[in-house]
């Protein structure tokens, strides 16, 4: 029994607890549980697809070395590495497969924040036990450096802007561009055409979330700001990219 090198995502929706708090009943309650369930089956069912046809698919990512935990309104994913370059491989191919999925999942008013880091980890299968100051350095980063609904990338992991999909904000902090990473994904596959319509589909559904989550709490600043950032990385990929009409 020992700490390994691991590289680890701690992800949080955005928002649940004051999503939970304000339920009026069990009825609300359980509806919201059933949106949360959905989303995390469609996470959980976009993972095994990934692993199970990676023989089959010409430049398949390889997501098959992530375990991963599902905790209430908390995702855990986490691989060990053996050396620096399969670290790298390791940690590029979450934020890939990672991209892919926050441009196409259902969105609603649902919004991921998180933060991806390496360290030590233990995992016990039987058991579900994780430990490690893996798990802690991953979790810190969601919770007090992530703020908005953005994915943080630890310094130690050595991002460089260098990369489509990694960038940097004025604070220095990295984190991930998972529209630019996200649609040089999904369009440049067979059927480019086909799949650039169905990116633009997925675009203007998170317009829509993001317009229909500032009207909801566009009187609790907390929250709000959370969203004005959100809404303005979305308007900035949107006319960067000439598309000016799915601006918010």
């Amino acid at each position: 029994m020992e700490v390994k090198n691991h590289i680890v995502l701690f992800l949080d929706i955005l928002g649940y607890s004051n999503i939970v708090t304000s339920c009026q009943d069990s009825q609300d309650e359980n509806c919201y549980l059933e949106r949360i369930h959905n989303l995390m089956s469609s996470l959980s069912a976009y993972i095994e697809r990934w692993n199970s046809d990676i023989d089959q698919q010409r430049n398949s990512l390889n997501l098959s070395r992530f375990k991963s935990l599902l905790f209430s309104d908390n995702i855990l994913f986490f691989a060990p590495y053996e050396n620096e370059t399969d670290m790298i491989n390791l940690y590029m191919n979450l934020l890939y497969g990672l991209s892919t999925f926050l441009v196409q999942y259902i969105k609603e008013d649902l919004f991921f924040r998180g933060g991806i880091a390496k360290g030590n980890l233990f995992y016990d299968e039987k058991l579900h036990f994780v430990f490690g100051s893996g798990l802690v350095k991953a979790y810190s980063i969601e919770s007090n450096v992530a703020k908005y609904p953005r994915i943080v990338i630890d310094q130690e992991l050595n991002p460089s802007d260098i990369l489509v999909g990694i960038v940097q904000d004025e604070k220095r902090i990295w984190y991930l561009d998972y529209l630019s990473l996200g649609h040089s994904l999904i369009c440049f596959e067979n059927k480019p055409q086909q799949n650039y319509e169905y990116f633009l589909s997925c675009l203007d559904e998170q317009k829509n979330a993001i317009i229909d989550a500032l009207k909801k709490y566009k009187n609790d600043d907390k929250i709000l700001c959370k969203y004005q950032w959100l809404a303005e990385y979305h308007n900035n990929y949107c006319k960067e990219n000439g598309l000016g009409g799915l601006v918010i």
